[in-house]
């Protein structure tokens, strides 16, 4: 796996930031957004739970996540002390997504319930603020001041930021597995730490810096990498075109499964291709697409890599 080489040094991290861990910490702390309301027993009930010294372990935590990215980052933190439900399921746009009974019973069901926040899915909200005994962790405003765009996963360091706030809501449901979840914490901070090493090693020796893509979903991911992401749906197919031409861009960007009319439109009238990048909502079919958030970041990196005209020789062993 491409990220392997980096893993045992601990990828370079931008000296500007503060650490994901103090970043995650102090908005959790700020927005209270650990465990919900309604109930004591996250704190001596049946969320309470240890594992016994002797015999069979008790059953996993039943989390619900609300988008693959987060069931992703759960299942890695918490591994066989959750049972992770990706909410929408494969190929389902989890946007703005209308709660069928079953889900709202899975809601129901959860001891924790991990969503995006700040608006991507207020069914998803307003269900898991109400119900009286679950707790609830909505991620994207734990890790940033911005609301959009709402994929910050595509960022491993904003995903380093919320696999600490992860664990601590995972902790304040399941103290006993406190240990075990600080420490799958830690495990995928240096995994996103050498992402991010990768992504600015990668990045930084590219012919462009500037990519045009279908909508604002690679923004954040682009001011990390100091790159300009000029989206169609807000800056408008002329210009679009014109960022192609002045760059000389070989390729513009449309998001993997998703069409887009504007997207081919600037391509025909540029005269260049049109690529897939993966924004990573949607959960992919079993046997389709890259098996875990790793493998999609890669994708991505090697995507861009090649539509930035980036030079890689030796990069990676």
């Amino acid at each position: 796996m491409r990220w392997h080489r980096n893993h045992l040094a601990r990828g370079r991290v931008r000296g500007d930031r503060p650490s994901p861990t103090m970043l995650a910490a102090g908005a959790l702390v700020a927005a209270g957004l650990l465990v919900g309301c309604g109930s004591s027993k996250g704190a001596s009930g049946a969320l309470a739970r240890s594992r016994p010294l002797v015999g069979a372990r008790t059953p996993p935590l039943l989390v619900v996540a609300s988008v693959y990215p987060l069931a992703q980052l759960v299942s890695y933190i918490g591994g066989p002390d959750v049972n992770v439900v990706d909410l929408p399921g494969p190929g389902v746009q989890p946007q703005g997504l209308t709660l069928s009974p079953a889900q709202r019973e899975e809601l129901r069901r959860a001891a924790l319930v991990v969503y995006v926040g700040d608006g991507y899915q207020p069914e998803v909200e307003t269900q898991a603020q109400t119900l009286p005994r679950q707790g609830h962790l909505a991620a994207l405003p734990a890790v940033s001041k911005q609301s959009l765009p709402y994929e910050f996963w595509l960022d491993p360091y904003l995903m380093a930021g919320a696999a600490t706030s992860i664990a601590l809501a995972l902790s304040a449901a399941d103290p006993g597995q406190r240990e075990q979840f600080a420490n799958g914490s830690r495990d995928f901070q240096a995994l996103a730490e050498s992402i991010e090493s990768d992504f600015t090693s990668s990045l930084s020796n590219c012919a462009q810096s500037y990519f045009v893509t279908a909508d604002d979903a690679f923004a954040s991911m682009a001011r990390a990498f100091d790159l300009v992401d000029v989206p169609v749906s807000s800056a408008g197919v002329a210009a679009a075109v014109s960022t192609v031409s002045q760059h000389q861009l070989p390729e513009i960007f449309s998001e993997d499964g998703v069409p887009s009319a504007e997207v081919d439109e600037v391509a025909n009238k540029a005269g260049v291709k049109v690529a897939e990048l993966d924004p990573m909502e949607t959960a992919p079919s079993p046997g389709t697409g890259a098996s875990s958030y790793f493998s999609a970041m890669e994708q991505v990196l090697g995507t861009l890599e090649g539509g930035l005209g980036c030079n890689i020789t030796g990069s990676f062993s």
